[in-house]
This record gives structure tokens, C-alpha cells and sequence, in this order.
């Protein structure tokens, strides 16, 4: 391995009218979850079930000689990470009667997908019958059901703590330092890696995509190799309900990181409103504007 510590990506996605991630509801209503602003309702999907879709995009595309556990009807994994991808990367608790718990804590840090333009400006009630099994020969009736769905522009972020993947910390008794020991090889380590950006390039197993088809992939995304662990990069984007980018907020996150990392800008035309001074402000950093995926591929050639 090089000197890089660690890997981060913050992204915007666009999406279509969708609910991804239903809130607690009522008896005929799946609302989506939020959270409150100055006042104002938005949408988000929880970091649990984006660290749920994560995990599945990688499993989708599981390397041929990788093994991934699913966990069992307690919710509790194999807790073997130097066999299972699963383990390693996204951790584990596991309970020992009378001893507490084995904990592995995850290398990978997933953030919650916050919507960043007013749900109320930005959303509508799906009428929807849902029908009721009856016997044969009873006439067949329904219930209205009211699904909440939005178009947004969610922000999302991915930290990857390089050290942390294939090893265990093990503390040593005489001088009382915790050292980081290996359990597999370089080239399974980034193989593992490549894994979660690859995911992250085709994330797709996320809810209600049977009858609310949309993409959640980056549109517009910052990657960065970094030589110091730290999370500074999420702080990037930050959009008014007009759908234009915070370029002084995005200029300053890049120019407090250039010290210790190098990092990436992809783009995806048609997103934001001031998309000409973003890509101005971008050859200002000294930024090559590539697309989503060539940032994710040009972050896994740094392995």
C-alpha cells in the first residue's frame, strides 16, 4: 500500500418522483421520512438503509473468489472478516454469553442522503388501492393507500478508513499501543475497496424501484486520496432552493484540503442552475471536470 489513509466522496444525486426511504406512517399513509430545517420540511434516507443499499450494490457485483455472509433471523453476521467481504467492511456485533461482545467497528462510514430542496415545494400524494384477500366467490374490495413521493436533490457521502480494511486492532500488553494487524494482502485489500466505489458507481437495490423507477447514483461528486483520515470533504456542497451551488462554501472545503489530498470533480450536465460558474470555478482549483464514473475510477487507480 501507498501512504493514502484514506478515501472520501460526497455526491449529489437528482432523483425522479420516489420514496426512498418511508417514515412511521399511519394505517393509509407511507410518508417519507424528514428531517426540519429553519422551519422547513426535507426529505432524507436514513444512514442505515443507505449503508443497506451500499451493501447490496456490492454484493450484486461480488468478485468471483469473495464471499459475502447475509445475516441470520437475530440480524447477526458470520463475524469472519478475513473470509467475508461483509464483516470486514461494514462490521459487526456479535453477542458472547457471559462475555458481552465481539465488535468490529466498520471501515466504512456512510452519511445519510439529505434532500436539499423544500419537500413542500417538491412533492405529492400517489392514491393507491390496496386489495384485501377474500375467499372465493366474496366480491373483492380495497383499501386506499396514500404514498408520499418527492423529487429531490439529495446529498450523500462515503468515508473509507484505508488503514481499517483487513486488519484487527490488537493492543499490546507491554508498551499499551494499539497495532493494526493484517489479516489479508495488499492486493485483497484494494480488490475489497474497489468493491465499495464500484457499488457506490451502480447502487441500485434501493425501495419501492418496482413501480418508482429512479436513479440514485452521483451526478455531481468530489472524491478524494487523502494522507490524513478526515471527513472536511462533506462539507462541499451546500444549494439554495433555486438549485444553485454555495461556490464560495465549495471553493474554501477544496483550497483547506489540497494540503493533504487529491481530489477529483465529476459533473453531470442539467443538475444545478449555475452550472457554466461552477465549471469556471472549478479550472479556478485547478480542477480537470471529468464525469461521475471516471472520478470513482481515477480514485481506485490511486490504490
Amino acid at each position: 500500500m501507498n501512504n493514502i489513509k484514506g478515501i472520501e466522496l460526497v455526491w449529489l444525486s437528482q432523483t425522479d418522483l420516489t420514496n426512498l426511504n418511508s417514515g412511521e406512517g399511519g394505517t393509509n399513509l407511507v410518508d417519507v421520512k424528514k428531517y426540519l430545517k429553519d422551519g422547513i420540511d426535507y426529505p432524507y434516507v436514513s444512514g442505515q438503509a443507505m449503508r443497506f443499499y451500499l451493501r447490496e450494490a456490492v454484493r450484486r457485483d461480488l468478485p468471483e473468489d469473495e464471499f459475502m455472509c447475509t445475516p441470520n433471523d437475530k440480524g447477526e453476521n458470520c463475524g469472519n472478516e478475513k473470509k467475508c467481504m461483509n464483516c470486514d467492511l461494514f462490521g459487526y456485533m456479535l453477542p458472547k454469553k457471559g462475555e458481552g461482545a465481539s465488535v468490529r467497528v466498520s471501515p466504512v462510514k456512510v452519511s445519510p442522503a439529505m434532500g436539499l430542496l423544500p419537500l413542500d415545494d417538491n412533492s405529492t400524494i400517489d392514491f393507491l388501492t390496496r386489495k384485501k384477500h377474500k375467499a372465493v366467490g366474496e366480491k373483492t374490495v380495497g383499501d386506499i393507500v396514500n404514498v408520499e413521493l418527492g423529487v429531490n436533490i439529495y446529498k450523500c457521502g462515503v468515508s473509507i478508513d484505508i488503514r481499517r480494511v483487513g486488519t484487527n486492532e490488537e493492543l499490546d500488553e507491554e508498551s499499551k499501543v494499539l497495532n493494526l494487524n493484517s489479516f489479508i494482502n495488499d492486493d485483497e485489500r484494494n480488490q475489497r475497496i474497489i468493491s465499495v466505489l464500484e457499488g457506490i458507481r451502480f447502487i441500485s437495490d434501493y425501495s419501492k424501484q418496482s413501480r418508482l423507477l429512479t436513479d440514485f447514483t452521483p451526478d455531481i461528486i468530489l472524491g478524494a486520496s487523502q494522507t490524513r483520515y478526515s471527513h472536511r470533504l462533506q462539507k462541499a456542497f451546500e444549494i439554495d432552493k433555486e438549485k444553485n451551488l454555495n461556490l464560495e462554501r465549495f471553493a474554501a472545503v477544496i483550497e483547506d484540503m489540497k494540503d493533504y489530498c487529491d481530489i477529483y470533480f465529476g459533473l453531470l450536465p442539467g443538475v444545478l442552475t449555475n452550472e457554466a460558474e461552477i465549471k469556471s470555478k472549478a479550472k479556478e482549483l485547478n480542477l480537470e471536470i471529468l464525469t461521475p464514473s471516471e472520478v470513482i475510477k481515477k480514485i481506485a487507480q490511486k490504490l
